[in-house]
């Protein structure tokens, strides 16, 4: 049923029951001799506040390729309810090139116009080779910005900015492209240094134009995160300079604290059988007439 109250959330209640992600895939992990790291705010936050960033909403770990692969390929033997990792192989509405892991008991809808419902989730990048060569890395990176910019396209919803010549041709488009072959193109583009000489870097491709060092993340070292111990880089701080600067311990101004801000967000009920279409025309109809009554 859905609710005729605004929904809302209180954002360390969503913090604290994110940590059972971390929880069920350190365990599933160190279970079956899998390396993984936190990456990213999550490492940020367990390096400058042993726990997630104040303001952030969001957990991201990588994994070398070749154990991302193993994770993904055993997920759904390996990780017990209400867990699971969602990415194009196993559904097709899934609109992003990487992983993630949801808590099925919960509901969460990122940005209604890309059409997908799922819960509360963390985020798994593959950590692909790369060259060493700047300019050969940069093409690498052009060529897999393309397709992500195309697996956004086919995915979006065409009505985003209204009817028109524009959403008519984001239509035909999406007609035209298969879903599954672009996410196979993508993997082939994101792999295609893997195994190769003179590739000494990695990218997770969400950060940007960021190389780090295979040596930065080496043996998992543990870290403290919410009263919790998981696994960091070997040398946290060779990712978190290339992420965040040198100055990454210095917290940024107030107005630079940004959170998601997720569309929709249900802690307590599971999504399966949530109606997207339904849940979206409800929820703008409360936020246009909440718009009417201030104006």
């Amino acid at each position: 049923m859905i609710s005729d109250q605004p929904y809302n959330y209180d954002l360390r209640q969503f913090q604290l029951k994110c940590v059972g992600l971390l929880d069920a895939v350190d365990k599933v992990c160190k279970e079956h001799n899998i390396r993984y790291y936190v990456i990213a705010g999550t490492l940020l936050g367990a390096v400058r506040h042993k726990g997630f960033i104040p303001w952030d909403d969001d957990l991201d770990i990588a994994l070398m390729r070749r154990d991302y692969d193993l994770l993904i390929e055993h997920a759904a033997e390996w990780f017990p309810e209400p867990y699971s990792i969602v990415d194009y192989s196993n559904d097709l509405n899934y609109p992003k090139y990487f992983a993630k892991l949801e808590d099925r008991s919960t509901t969460l809808v990122e940005r209604f116009y890309l059409g997908y419902v799922g819960g509360i989730y963390m985020d798994i990048f593959p950590l692909d080779s790369v060259p060493d060569n700047r300019l050969l890395r940069a093409w690498h990176y052009y060529r897999f910005n393309l397709k992500r910019r195309m697996l956004y396209l086919v995915y979006r919803d065409p009505y985003k900015h209204g009817k028109g010549l524009g959403s008519l041709m984001l239509r035909l488009l999406q007609k035209m492209v298969s879903k599954e072959k672009l996410h196979r193109r993508t993997r082939r583009v994101l792999t295609e240094f893997e195994g190769k000489s003179n590739c000494n870097y990695v990218m997770t491709h969400d950060d940007g134009f960021k190389a780090y060092r295979k040596s930065v993340f080496g043996k998992p070292q543990p870290c403290e995160f919410e009263g919790h111990t998981f696994c960091a880089p070997e040398h946290p701080e060779g990712f978190l300079s290339v992420l965040y600067g040198e100055d990454f311990m210095t917290p940024p101004p107030v107005e630079k604290r940004d959170s998601h801000f997720h569309d929709y967000c249900d802690l307590e009920n599971g999504y399966t059988g949530v109606d997207l279409s339904e849940l979206k025309a409800h929820y703008e109809g409360m936020d246009s007439l909440a718009r009417k009554k201030r104006q």
